[in-house]
């Protein structure tokens, strides 16, 4: 079936004026920046595009209105895209017709696609949620009845359960300005709480990559303030205002290698962690795949020692303390210390003394580099 072409006047007037407001868009209803807006659509098509120099030499408009009238056309529907070309950012229109081609699946595929929608839970309530649940539905439109048929039976064979993702429908407007900002290189002002702090607080950001991990959606962008790489949870960002201020992405920021070092949120220099497991957890451990650095060697009772190279200790420390006695941290002794430490704050929960944490500890001693991650019972 073929695409329907719809006119800049359909896009636009086809869209209600609460959807512009709630974007911080003016309501287009003047002739002139109809027209305006036609024109934009005529540069920007085909494979060339415009600068924002050349649009407003064009057209005899500032930069900020053709910015504008670029936003107001992405919300109406225009596959907009911004390319850096010797180190200057031009702007063009995605030409579905040519540029995109059909897609087709077999009945397998098709089933085990709209099989995995219980999997999409941990994005409940985001943008890309809701776009995920409507490609499935137009999957199941097409599946025959015996197709039907076969994942009720699937259904009553495996079942997915996913426990502890977290409900973004509180995000998804902050999602979207992300996400543009991300595609266009724009710095963004975020209003985030952290997770201790009383309020939140104004951060001026580089967005470079919007990442899921750990059970949540996290931005990873360079702050102005801390002129340093920062991890911001989603769901505690409330507001997000896109500036007119493009950012480059830092030539020593490797995204793939601050993957690697991340445990599974927080990246950083690398370090090593080394900690034997029991013989008796040894066969879980070395039965998953727990991180990409990680080095299983057995040992002759049984035990396996793991080796890890990691940016964040706090993660690894949580981690562990779930395994209770069945951990014991080799290295590095920072590590060692910090076990020890909430290990010595449970037995003094559990005794009755609710003193806060640093108050009621003695000094650690730090002449075993060994600590078992139990808590004493």
């Amino acid at each position: 079936m073929p695409n329907k072409i719809f006119s800049v006047r359909d896009l636009i007037c086809r869209t209600p004026a609460a959807e512009w407001h709630s974007e911080g868009l003016d309501w287009p209803v003047r002739g002139e920046q109809l027209t305006r807006q036609w024109k934009i659509v005529s540069l920007l098509s085909g494979r060339v595009g415009r600068s924002l120099d050349q649009l407003k030499a064009e057209l005899g408009s500032s930069k900020r209105t053709i910015q504008r009238d670029i936003a107001v056309l992405e919300a109406a529907g225009f596959p907009v895209l911004s390319e850096s070309r010797d180190r200057t950012v031009y702007w063009r229109l995605l030409d579905s017709t040519k540029e995109s081609a059909e897609i087709s699946f077999n009945l397998a595929e098709l089933m085990a696609l709209y099989f995995s929608r219980d999997l999409l839970q941990v994005l409940h309530g985001s943008p890309m949620q809701r776009a995920l649940d409507s490609a499935l539905e137009k999957i199941g439109a097409r599946l025959p009845a015996s197709g039907h048929d076969l994942l009720r039976q699937l259904k009553q064979q495996t079942a997915v359960s996913v426990t502890g993702w977290k409900d973004y429908s509180e995000s998804s407007k902050a999602i979207d300005a992300l996400n543009r900002a991300i595609r266009h290189r724009l710095t963004v002002r975020i209003q985030h709480k952290p997770l201790k702090a009383p309020d939140a607080q104004t951060r001026a950001v580089d967005p470079y990559r919007l990442w899921y991990t750990g059970g949540g959606l996290y931005l990873i962008a360079h702050d102005h303030a801390k002129r340093a790489i920062r991890t911001f949870a989603v769901e505690r960002i409330s507001g997000v205002s896109t500036t007119n201020q493009r950012f480059t992405i830092q030539d020593d920021f490797d995204f793939e290698a601050f993957q690697r070092t991340a445990f599974p949120i927080h990246g950083g220099q690398p370090q090593l962690v080394r900690i034997r497991f029991s013989p008796d957890q040894s066969p879980y451990i070395v039965e998953r795949h727990w991180h990409d650095s990680q080095k299983l060697i057995p040992q002759d009772d049984g035990s396996v020692i793991m080796e890890l190279q990691v940016g964040n200790l706090w993660e690894v420390k949580r981690w562990l303390i779930g395994w209770g006695a069945d951990a014991e941290v080799i290295e590095p002794l920072t590590l060692v210390q910090e076990i020890d430490k909430e290990i010595r704050n449970l037995t003094l929960l559990s005794s009755g003394d609710h003193r806060s944490p640093d108050s009621r500890l003695p000094q650690i001693s730090s002449g075993n580099h060994k600590q078992s991650t139990g808590v004493v019972r």
